[in-house]
């Protein structure tokens, strides 16, 4: 509850004094930076506890406790141009690094976070949910922006490709973030929906950022950078949360309809966007077309293992019902009639 609060005030602190430039830009401009360093830091010393701390989950605290480091030394870097050099930053730089380091840690976290499914096909098509998701939003993302916004692009190979990177890392954290809401168990649900909360709180000051940066319009002291900081002390929450509250019981869940339908959600979305296109006599291009392939492989390979779980359930059930209904041998009457004799 204190971690609750004290998170929240820092929030509307950082959020007011950016939105009213409280003691001039100068200042403002370093509560921002610094503000965001300490909020990261702060989740990876939190993260780090949790790790050390809780019985279940330690490889996904682990793992957000590297990511939010490694976002905090990416704005260590940024700090030192903006605020100590007193220059802009330039871009590509050594803060990119670190920022986009942070991604693949936090999405295997949570990748490996115990969501009450423990046989391996169960993790396995959680993960081709998330991947299908993903590859759906990335396709209709970069139908309708992310392609245009590459092929205007002006600088190089790289700059175009960490340009791109922020944007599609957010699309991917965020597809994963909507599968984990439907396959985590009731028990473990609060530390993982303070968790979610933060990254889409990331997600969206990071996207802003991205445009923003694109059009030559971001400077430091935006208030859409307060997602950075309320993101960062909500996945704080959620390992304070972890360690503090019971550890939840892991056992094989039934899965719920939401997740059953939530992976095919973004593939009408694929549809329909390509039938826009279509209409609209656009070609649709290499990218494409590679992205609807792996779509297609990927829906494939989730049916045929929703298939083998359903049989092999269905065999244990068979199993179960045999063993349970009556001995395994039959027994002789005289048998029985001489032991009760006994």
């Amino acid at each position: 509850m204190v971690g609750s609060v004290l998170a929240g005030f820092m929030t509307v602190v950082f959020f007011l004094w950016i939105v009213f430039n409280v003691d001039g830009t100068h200042v403002t401009l370093q509560v921002d930076d610094i503000g965001q360093l300490v909020a990261a830091w702060c989740a990876t010393v939190v993260c780090c506890a949790a790790a050390f701390r809780v019985s279940v989950g330690r490889a996904t605290w682990a793992l957000f406790a590297a990511s939010s480091f490694a976002w905090g030394a990416g704005e260590l870097v940024w700090c030192y141009y903006a605020l100590i050099k007193n220059i802009p930053v330039p871009f590509p730089s050594l803060a990119d690094v670190g920022f986009l380091t942070a991604v693949p840690l936090a999405f295997t976290g949570l990748l490996v976070y115990p969501t009450g499914q423990r046989r391996p096909v169960a993790r396995v098509q959680g993960v081709l949910d998330g991947c299908i998701i993903a590859t759906s939003l990335l396709f209709a993302s970069w139908a309708t922006v992310l392609g245009p916004l590459y092929r205007s692009h002006q600088g190089g190979v790289l700059k175009q490709t960490i340009s791109l990177a922020y944007p599609m890392s957010d699309v991917i954290m965020v597809s994963l973030v909507i599968i984990m809401i439907a396959r985590v168990g009731r028990t473990g649900r609060i530390r993982l929906e303070l968790v979610m909360a933060g990254v889409v709180a990331f997600a969206v000051s990071d996207s802003a950022f991205s445009y923003l940066t694109e059009v030559n319009s971001y400077n430091g002291g935006n208030f859409l950078d307060t997602g950075w900081v309320a993101g960062y002390l909500l996945i704080g929450l959620g390992a304070l949360w972890a360690m503090t509250s019971p550890a939840p019981e892991v056992s094989d869940t039934e899965e719920s309809t939401v997740s059953l339908v939530a992976p095919y959600v973004p593939v009408l979305v694929v549809l329909a966007v390509t039938a826009f296109q279509l209409l609209r006599g656009r070609h649709i291009g290499t990218v494409s077309w590679l992205m609807a392939f792996a779509l297609v492989v990927l829906v494939l390979g989730r049916e045929v293992l929703r298939l083998l779980g359903q049989v092999r359930t269905e065999a244990h059930e068979t199993h179960s019902m045999g063993t349970d209904d009556g001995p395994l041998f039959p027994t002789n009457p005289d048998t029985e009639s001489a032991l009760l004799g006994r």
